[in-house]
């Protein structure tokens, strides 16, 4: 070897390792015999060595086919071109709030944490991402600090048997059209399904009809309305609803359980994310022709009239702040890099996650139109009312900010309770209401104490 001829390792066909120089390693490629095929190749024991890891904890996606090209696509990718080993778990979503308080009180734990909502109650346990991201569903005014990076959210359609509601004589445009229905179809064995139980789902419906009725759980300065006329009427639509149009196991549904009773064909209408009408598609039994997407119910018009659906899921990473510095830097690398190539995710997720920056997918209008897989069905038109999801769509905690009061509020399932002990008389609507916020007050004050509200 020559006093000035550069040495590198390469790893030959027989997988071995073998320190060689430039002008070996040409001949040694021109016979074929390298696994590698770009000079200067690595100093393999000094760099394998310091080779950069991220680590990823994301939720077990609803749509599988997702999960597989972010794990084996995306990231395998993008890890090469960044000389970066990407490891991803996916845990179910609802083990996402346990597995981060675990990891929280360990100190210890993933680079990027994938969460389902804003998750304001962790905001001191988080690292700014003021540098890359603004959004108000994660953004704290009180401390002026994004605590976790959004890149998309899951509108929250309804889904009704578009053949009943036919025989019915109804469109569920309204909350009273969709009260009128029901009283026919519960009649035939179909009845409206809307969960009152300790559920993600009950949740989010139940606070869009709070608003639909005029009411608010809090206003723009964090200040708890829920004690207002118009959630008195929300409170006693529910009951009515339950009583002529519903039967009693919505008081015990899970996050699943709307899912299950639409495919089942047992119920003619509920809200979700469009998992039910995927699912449907793939299956393709009699049923998915009949289960139509529609946007919220609009609520009565001396009330105000209004449209609104929660953000159903609302995806936001956090890096923790015990995480090293250097793979702090990384996360975001990796989060900037992600929104900026955002067109290929939405198309894997399947109309199922719209992104936060909307720049990033320009044709999602026409995506949303001419959905492949509805068009092959006989359905062309299935999907046109997500076309308008940023018109209807909003945060928890509308029309004020996600905070750490709504976020344990929403954990804690405060609202659905007030609606089930309303539903089944255990209340009268206005004691419901008193009684959440009696509840809620104290939960805003403990927050408001800590410095965060």
């Amino acid at each position: 070897m020559g006093e000035h001829e550069e040495a590198k390792w390469i790893r030959t066909a027989d997988n071995r390792w073998r320190r060689v120089t430039r002008r070996e390693f040409l001949k040694i490629a021109a016979a074929g015999a390298v696994a590698g095929s770009l000079w200067p190749y690595i100093n393999v024991p000094s760099v394998w060595a310091q080779r950069r890891r991220l680590t990823i904890l994301h939720w077990a996606h609803f749509v599988p086919g997702y999960d597989d090209w972010f794990d084996k696509v995306y990231t395998s990718q993008w890890g090469r071109a960044n000389d970066v080993e990407v490891v991803v778990d996916h845990i179910p979503f609802g083990q996402v709030p346990a597995r981060a308080a675990a990891e929280v009180a360990a100190r210890s734990g993933h680079d990027l944490y994938q969460h389902i909502s804003p998750a304001a109650t962790l905001e001191p346990e988080t690292e700014d991402m003021g540098d890359i991201i603004e959004r108000k569903s994660t953004y704290n005014p009180k401390t002026k600090k994004w605590f976790a990076f959004s890149n998309s959210w899951v509108p929250d359609p309804s889904h009704y048997r578009k053949d009943l509601f036919a025989e019915a004589g109804f469109e569920p445009d309204s909350w009273f059209s969709v009260l009128e229905a029901g009283r026919k179809l519960k009649a035939k064995g179909v009845p409206v399904g809307i969960g009152l139980g300790n559920d993600i789902d009950a949740n989010y419906v139940l606070r869009d009809i709070i608003w639909s009725f005029g009411g608010t759980t809090q206003n723009q300065s964090n200040e708890v309305t829920i004690n207002s006329k118009n959630t008195v009427e929300a409170v006693k639509y529910v009951r009515a609803l339950f009583k002529e149009a519903m039967t009693p196991e919505v008081l015990a549904w899970d996050a699943s359980s709307n899912n299950r009773a639409m495919l089942a064909g047992a119920v003619s209408f509920v809200f979700n994310a469009i998992s039910i009408a995927r699912t449907s598609e793939k299956a393709n039994d009699h049923l998915t022709r009949h289960i139509q997407i529609w946007v919220p119910p609009r609520g009565p018009q001396m009330l105000g009239g209004k449209r609104l659906g929660a953000q159903h899921v609302i995806l936001a990473y956090m890096i923790w702040k015990f995480t090293p510095n250097d793979r702090k830097a990384l996360a975001k690398k990796f989060l900037v890099d992600f929104i900026n190539n955002w067109g290929p995710a939405f198309t894997h997720a399947e109309l199922y996650e719209f992104p936060s920056f909307p720049g990033t997918v320009p044709d999602i209008t026409q995506q949303v139109l001419n959905d492949p897989v509805a068009a092959r069905l006989g359905q062309p038109n299935k999907y046109r009312p997500l076309a308008s999801t940023l018109k209807w769509s909003t945060n928890v905690g509308h029309p004020g900010f996600a905070n750490a009061a709504e976020a344990e509020i929403f954990d804690t399932f405060i609202i659905p309770q007030m609606f089930a002990v309303a539903a089944t008389d255990r209340m009268s609507p206005e004691e419901a209401v008193q009684w959440a916020e009696r509840q809620m007050r104290p939960v805003y004050a403990k927050w408001k104490g800590r410095g965060l509200m």
